[in-house]
């Protein structure tokens, strides 16, 4: 009985064994393949028959196509390659399932996933600037103003969930098993559901303001951490796009309790500004790195958030929504006239629970558009006159590790140029629009890596003068912004004129 109870023990540890085995080597066992044409979908029943494991894989694989494969003897991997020759695929072994999931060409290196897709609403109306993240993690993405998003999954992360978020919308959480193996095009249901009264009346915007305030300490970073991000820069004269930077940075985000300053270290970038210049108004106005960080008010405080900015600014409670799963008070301000501080206006959105400012967006005043002149237009062309037309901001919060953490920053400046004398073009206007986005894409935690004073990019730094032309395929590993369809367009049709140069060495 002694020894048959042994046996036992010894064939259950063996075939515990042989089932680990062969979910770790799976893609090593050997198949006889004797068909040598038929659809890609009998060898793939070949493939689950020899190995027990399910095979998980979208239409996009296109399984009824037929294929010929010679007769012989092959491992999983080696069979797969040949049945599907003609596309490149990453194939993923858990939980009992071979995962055949699509790449694109650029990504088999390292078996990167790139997802990608498009966040829409009601008829299919695209929702601009959702956010795209893994919750447990500090990556993540944005889609851009058409909805599109492209988001890179290192091979360690693809047994997480990634979350697709946007204000006023519901959440969607997509397991890997779908984001693996097809093209994520996500609509959001719009909610509006009453708030409950959490920790202060809603009434009482001051108040709410004050605390949240107060709560600065508590509701963000208390140690420095260095962070990954991506940045672009754009400027339009009327319609056309006249100029294209981005680049990937890596920020020395230092503590909010602490007064020093964020550093900025330029990893890689490129530009698109050499432009004929009789296509280009010679136009600078604010913008750059440091200014977008900047848009953190949280760490560097504002005229209209902070410690005494009740004392000059009318706050008015809206209503309450929901925000990534958490419920928000919405309260506009407006910075009152005849005081010294009379230039913005806008919407802050506070946590109900934590308090913490988790966005806010806000624009310079008409009245204090005129005082701002001198510091959103950095130069002006001879001959010309610069008008500031607006200036609109954005910044977002994201909640990782228990803390608020910036996410998204936002800028969008309006200048209308006009020529006042001179033989050529007398009367000339246009409208000028410079843009500028960043958005974290990661978090470095290696110990003791942190960004020296000597490598950071100094706040008067140009961008445009520190990177190069690159090829498209410069950014294809990285979390970027993905660019607007007509911004693409115009940046391709200006490298075919010849007027935009494209290094393919770089």
């Amino acid at each position: 009985m002694r020894r048959s109870r042994r046996k036992y023990l010894y064939l259950t540890v063996l075939l515990l064994f042989s089932v680990l085995l062969s979910a770790q080597d799976v893609l090593k066992q050997s198949i006889y393949i004797d068909i040598p044409e038929s659809k890609r979908i009998r060898f793939l029943d070949s493939i689950r028959s020899v190995t027990g494991f399910e095979l998980l894989y979208s239409s996009a694989i296109n399984p009824e196509k037929k294929v010929v494969v010679p007769v012989g003897e092959y491992t999983i991997n080696s069979l797969l390659d040949s049945v599907f020759n003609d596309q490149e695929l990453n194939y993923i072994v858990k939980d009992g399932l071979i995962i055949l999931s699509p790449l694109v060409k650029q990504s088999v290196e390292n078996k990167n996933v790139i997802v990608e897709g498009k966040v829409y609403g009601k008829r299919e109306k695209a929702i601009p600037f959702a956010t795209i993240y893994f919750e447990r993690l500090s990556r993540g993405t944005i889609a851009n103003s058409d909805g599109e998003f492209r988001f890179i999954v290192p091979e360690r992360n693809l047994n997480d969930t990634i979350t697709i978020t946007c204000m006023g919308y519901n959440q969607v959480k997509v397991p890997p098993h779908i984001y693996l193996t097809q093209r994520l095009d996500i609509e959001l249901s719009p909610i509006s559901i009453p708030i409950k009264s959490i920790i202060i009346r809603p009434t009482n915007p001051n108040e709410i303001i004050r605390k949240s305030v107060e709560a600065i300490g508590k509701n963000y970073l208390s140690e420095p951490v260095l962070l990954t991000a991506f940045f672009r820069e754009t400027s339009k004269q009327n319609e056309d796009y006249i100029s294209l930077t981005e680049a990937l940075i890596e920020i020395n985000k230092s503590s909010y309790l602490s007064s020093a300053e964020d550093l900025i270290r330029l990893i890689k970038g490129r530009n698109g500004t050499n432009i004929k210049k009789s296509e280009l108004v010679n136009l600078t106005v604010e913008g750059g790195l440091y200014n977008g960080l900047r848009l953190d008010i949280a760490k560097y405080n504002s005229n209209f958030y902070s410690s005494n900015s009740r004392e000059f600014t009318d706050y008015r409670y809206v209503k309450s929504m929901h925000y990534k799963g958490r419920e928000v008070y919405i309260i506009d301000f407006v910075m009152r006239e005849n005081t010294q501080f009379q230039e913005y206006k806008g919407t802050l959105y506070i946590d109900a629970e934590s308090l913490a400012l988790v966005r806010a967006e806000f624009e310079i005043t008409s009245e204090g558009l005129e005082f701002a002149k001198d510091i959103l237009v950095k130069k002006t062309p001879r001959g010309f006159n610069a008008r500031p037309l607006f200036a609109r901001y954005e910044v977002e919060y994201r909640f990782y590790n228990d803390v608020w953490n910036l996410y998204y920053a936002h800028s969008e400046i309006g200048i209308k140029v006009r020529k006042r004398h001179g033989k050529e073009n007398k009367g000339y206007s246009c409208d000028f629009i410079s843009t500028s986005d960043f958005v974290i894409t990661g978090i470095i935690t290696e110990p003791n890596y942190k960004i020296r004073y000597k490598e950071a990019v100094k706040p008067g730094d140009v961008l445009v003068d520190q990177v190069r032309n690159t090829s498209e395929t410069f950014w294809i590993e990285d979390n970027i912004i993905l660019p607007e369809e007509p911004l693409q367009k115009t940046i391709t049709r200006l490298q075919e004129e010849g007027v935009i140069n494209t290094d393919e060495n770089q």
